[in-house]
């Protein structure tokens, strides 16, 4: 806080050569230290002696308890320092006049909240009763015997028990209790609805009758009573119809009666006055050469049965299909190896048609229509070519001609790796009886002839002197001398040197073997 400095007249300044008068007086330190430690002791008694003069009380509040001081002269002024706010309906052991001692112990059990659904309105009370039939009368509503009555939702009556009350809410700091427990907190509510029972008259075969209910429905309310009525019998109004107090319900019964057919047999019941009518009624329609026992015109009465036969005539047709040939001719105008269809083959179909009688869907008699030829078989016919085109080739060897290009699967051998005992009279030979060695190959004779020339891309010209078991199709072994052997494992285009050998000798459909990718290429 400012302090506001003292003016001096001008005599009260002192003399010439004096203390100048506004120069600050000091104070010393111990002075200060002292009026701090007396002022903070004053300051210490004086809140000591607040709280110890506070009386100590005991609050619950639904079984939460805490202990308070207070210097409020009253139980209802403490509850209103602590912002405790009480219900007409709610308990406390203690008036809220009665003053406060140390002590004192204070009990509060709040009223608990119920809420009444019913007759179109929504009832908020505080109870401390426990069962259906006592908040009911404490709320001033009466039910009758046939009204239903639900608790949170299931059924009850009203000596049904309301259930334990729940405390709901309150706050927690970081795990450490709430100095005042109840705060922030509620006990739960529960709810009880009401549905009224109205009076429904009946009129039956017998004398009428009168039908409490809680349904919706019509349809509900007769079958909450346990009314037995089929489909076939009418009910006047229909059983969607709202339920309403005094509503009269006419009931006409309906005949039994079972329909047989080849489905099995069928029960119902019926109002219909003929057997058209009935059939009509349950959309059974007639169709064709269909029969129907008794007649369409027969009056319906009780446990009549009627027998429907289907009768249907169904059409089949059978049929032989003949597979067509194929033939093979030589084009002398197209190159070897290549081909094409002259034809394309079509196949005979020869065709039966049958009619089958069926009554309820089982044949009862089979007999043949007609026959006839719908389709001649047509050859297929397919050429390949026969035509050889010399052609010239570029290699390091020079300039080849081959007649013939074909894949082949190309392996290697030599006499010391062909698996032939060294002893053997046959070692180092091969088919044709020459010695093993490089410009050799093996081959199926079927494919090249043996002893005429060949040209491997990689490899270069060998002669066709040698076969082995395994080399079968467009299969090429290439021999190498002893000791020199390159593994070879691969798909190559093996050119055949002129010249070509006589027709007859040549194989113009090479087979398809081995089964390699590169030859299905």
């Amino acid at each position: 806080m400012a302090v506001a400095e003292p003016t001096l007249s001008p005599e009260a300044k002192p003399e010439s050569g004096s203390r100048e008068w506004n120069q600050p007086i000091e104070v010393p330190f111990l002075s200060v230290v002292v009026t701090l430690v007396l002022a903070v002791a004053i300051l210490g008694a004086l809140v000591w002696g607040y709280f110890s003069t506070a009386a100590p009380v005991t609050i619950s509040i639904d079984g939460l308890t805490a202990r308070v001081n207070s210097h409020q002269s009253t139980v209802g002024d403490l509850l209103g320092e602590l912002q405790v706010t009480l219900t007409p309906e709610d308990r406390i052991t203690t008036p809220l006049g009665k003053g406060l001692l140390p002590g004192l112990v204070i009990e509060i059990v709040r009223a608990r909240p119920v809420v009444v659904q019913g007759d179109s309105r929504e009832r908020h009370l505080r109870t401390h009763l426990t069962t259906v039939g006592g908040v009911l009368n404490e709320a001033g509503i009466t039910t009758g015997p046939h009204d239903e009555l639900t608790l949170a939702g299931q059924p009850a009556n009203v000596d049904t028990l309301l259930p334990l009350p729940e405390l709901l809410g309150g706050r927690q700091f970081s795990g450490i209790p709430e100095p005042l427990p109840w705060q922030g907190t509620e006990l739960s509510a529960v709810e009880i609805a009401i549905v009224r029972a109205v009076p429904l008259v009946l009129h039956d075969e017998g004398p009428s009758v009168t039908l409490w209910t809680t349904a919706s429905t019509i349809g509900e309310a007769l079958t909450e009573h346990g009314l037995q009525f089929f489909i076939g019998d009418r009910v006047r109004p229909g059983l969607g119809t709202p339920a309403s107090a005094g509503a009269q319900i006419f009931l006409d019964r309906s005949k039994p009666v079972s329909v047989r057919s080849g489905d099995g047999i069928w029960r119902t019941r019926t109002r219909a006055a003929t057997v058209s009518d009935l059939l009509t009624e349950n959309g059974l329609v007639l169709a064709g050469l269909d029969r129907v026992e008794p007649s369409l015109e027969t009056v319906v009465t009780d446990d009549l049965e009627v027998t429907i036969t289907q009768v249907e005539h169904r059409f089949d047709v059978e049929e032989e299909v003949t597979p067509y040939s194929t033939i093979w001719q030589a084009d002398p105008e197209l190159e070897i190896d290549q081909r094409r269809m002259e034809n394309e083959g079509v196949r005979g179909i020869q065709r039966w048609r049958y009619r089958t009688v069926l009554e309820d869907d089982e044949p009862v008699d089979r007999f043949l229509e007609d026959h006839w030829l719908a389709q001649q078989p047509i050859t297929r016919v397919l050429k390949y070519g026969t035509d050889i085109i010399p052609r010239e080739l570029e290699t390091t060897e020079g300039t080849l001609t081959y007649w013939r290009k074909v894949r082949m699967f190309a392996t290697s051998y030599s006499a010391d790796e062909a698996g032939t005992p060294v002893d053997a009279p046959y070692y180092g030979l091969t088919r044709s009886g020459t010695p093993v060695g490089y410009g050799v190959a093996a081959v199926d004779p079927s494919v090249v002839k043996l002893g005429s020339k060949v040209y491997v891309p990689g490899y270069g010209v060998a002669d066709a002197l040698d076969t082995g078991s395994a080399i079968k199709g467009r299969w090429i072994d290439l021999a190498y001398e002893e000791g020199q052997l390159v593994p070879w494992s691969r798909c190559v285009d093996v050119y055949l040197l002129t010249p070509e050998p006589p027709s007859y000798q040549i194989e113009y459909f090479l087979p398809d073997r081995p089964r390699v990718r590169c030859l299905q290429q």
